[in-house]
């Protein structure tokens, strides 16, 4: 009996970390990761060199980090389905924003990246993909030195 509770337990734990669409489960943070990987390949084609991605910390995570001539950027992705709420650049509020900066400026220290002679700088990205995961098609939005 005391089993039976356990395994139930561990199979709504494991379901609440999934969605279904369409008949195939899928991880909530799928559509997070997609969004990533659409702005990584959308930062590629600008000409940014990937330094890193998903960066961790004890306060938090980077999702990217990129290189631009002379900047080492630290980029915020927000992907969303809709703007009928607030437009995804909303929800980089105050806090979310120190706590980037805070997590940037680390990673600048801990990589040496001003004796190489670059600068830093705080980018958004924001994807509205309403038709994710059958359509391909999204609409990106880059907000350079977005946090100036």
């Amino acid at each position: 009996m005391k089993i039976a509770l356990i395994f139930r337990e561990l199979l709504q734990a494991i379901i609440s970390r999934m969605r279904f669409h369409r008949g195939k489960l899928l991880p909530k943070d799928q559509f997070g990761k997609d969004g990533e990987n659409k702005a990584v390949s959308y930062l590629k084609s600008e000409g940014y060199k990937i330094l890193a991605r998903n960066v961790r910390f004890s306060i938090g995570e980077i999702d990217i980090v990129a290189q631009n001539e002379k900047y080492i950027v630290v980029i915020e992705v927000k992907t969303r389905r809709s703007a009928e709420y607030c437009h995804p650049i909303e929800a980089v509020h105050k806090k979310k924003r120190e706590k980037i900066k805070k997590m940037g400026q680390r990673y600048f220290r801990n990589k040496k990246c001003a004796a190489k002679g670059f600068a830093i700088r705080f980018d958004i990205i924001t994807i509205l993909w309403p038709d994710w995961p059958d359509n391909k098609q999204s609409v990106i939005e880059h907000f350079v030195d977005a946090f100036r």
